[in-house]
């Protein structure tokens, strides 16, 4: 049985085969959203709907604050921010092409992490977050050690994904290029929640929330809450 949550990101089907006719090529995440970035964000997005749901009630206040929406696609996150009163918004993405094609947003600070190192230094954001993006990644353990190293003491992780249950099911996201018409998958690596619990311990962030969101009666998404321990000035 094959499911949509919506024509252009997320959609369950057997993995390809090299020979068989029905399947979809799947792309790296540099790749798949390079293709992707012209019409990015045009059409509703059912899995950024259902994260609405829960992502804006686990973000703290950010007033006066200093954020990082990295993979930031068209800058959604980064956006609210500043309209919620960030001091500064700094939207990063590894895919050139979404930084470039940007019509819907203005005013987050643009940078491209395309390198294997975020280009920040320690202790730079009160906030980080991390959405629809950490399943693209490959190694967690070093994705969450360079953003742990970005947040200052006391600053909050937010991070949302796949639930790991639908990676397992074979759920992927998808798009159409509009070029070719085609329907591509985009890379994306199963995290256990163990492995935040054990990553996360290791950059001193603690896990204080995290929700799990359901579509038609199985958890495909999930957000979670982390902090990072403040400096023990008592010793």
């Amino acid at each position: 049985m094959t499911h949509w949550l919506n024509t252009g990101w997320f959609k369950r089907w057997r993995q390809p085969t090299r020979n068989s006719a029905t399947s979809r090529e799947v792309l790296s995440a540099a790749e798949g959203y390079r293709r992707w970035a012209s019409s990015y964000g045009r059409e509703p997005n059912t899995f950024q709907q259902l994260e609405a749901r829960v992502l804006p009630k686990l973000l703290p206040d950010v007033t006066g604050r200093r954020i990082l929406d990295l993979g930031c696609g068209k800058g959604r996150i980064s956006q609210l921010a500043l309209e919620q009163g960030a001091a500064q918004a700094i939207a990063s993405d590894l895919s050139l092409a979404m930084l470039v094609d940007r019509e819907c947003y203005e005013g987050p600070k643009l940078v491209s992490t395309a390198s294997k190192t975020l280009p920040f230094r320690r202790h730079s954001f009160d906030l980080v977050v991390g959405a629809l993006v950490l399943g693209h990644v490959e190694h967690l353990d070093r994705a969450l050690a360079a953003i742990g190293n970005t947040l200052r003491p006391g600053g909050v992780l937010v991070v949302s994904d796949f639930h790991p249950f639908a990676t397992l099911r074979g759920w992927q996201r998808t798009f159409e290029d509009s070029e070719s018409g085609e329907t591509h998958a985009i890379t994306q690596h199963l995290h256990l929640f163990s492995d935040y619990v054990r990553e996360l311990g290791r950059q001193g962030l603690t896990i204080d929330a995290l929700e799990e969101v359901l579509w038609e009666g199985s958890p495909v998404l999930f957000v979670l809450r982390a902090r990072k321990l403040p400096v023990d000035t008592t010793s």
